[in-house]
């Protein structure tokens, strides 16, 4: 069941490591955004990866795309940068490389955030999706009684019937 209880106003979000975005609301505008931009980013390689197979160079510096994990992983990657890219207005805990100044917020620099740091980019897509508020909520559902049995689980045997008789077994002369 869904509340259509959604949120209108940009939220922050805390990513570890001290770093804190500020995020507009996840809508479908911009989740369908993040996965034009993560198509591009895949058709655009995947057009590169066959053109340079098919004179024969060099395939240096390009994912192996006929890999399923590793296209796989592609995917996910561009579509957490695409989210990224679409929802963050604004941060906290991001320096420059050299460590003084606050970083400012773009799409090249929130590109090496989700790439440079791997547990950001997790944390921030679970988050940010509200995955972790389904999983959270699932374990509510789903936690176990005081007696050990699941309150929110159907039974699905009223009654065990009785087990049958066994057969009575032929006895049969031992051989010597």
């Amino acid at each position: 069941m869904l509340k259509l209880n959604i949120q209108t106003e940009c939220y922050w979000l805390d990513l570890g490591l001290g770093v804190r975005v500020k995020v507009r609301p996840c809508t479908s505008p911009i989740f369908y955004a993040a996965r034009a931009f993560m198509n591009k980013r895949l058709t655009d390689i995947g057009e590169e990866y066959r053109k340079r197979k098919e004179i024969g160079a060099s395939l240096d510096g390009l994912p192996d795309v006929e890999n399923s994990e590793i296209r796989e992983a592609l995917a996910e990657e561009y579509l957490a940068r695409g989210l990224a890219r679409s929802a963050i207005v604004d941060w906290e805990g991001i320096l420059e490389a050299d460590g003084n100044d606050p970083a400012p917020v773009t799409p090249e620099k929130i590109d090496e955030l989700m790439t440079g740091f791997w547990s950001i980019a997790a944390t921030f897509s679970q988050q940010y999706t509200g995955v972790r508020e389904l999983i959270d909520a699932e374990k509510k559902d789903l936690s176990a009684a005081l007696n050990g049995t699941s309150e929110t689980a159907q039974n699905t045997v009223e009654t065990v019937p009785k087990p049958a008789k066994t057969a009575r077994s032929k006895k049969t002369p031992r051989k010597r």
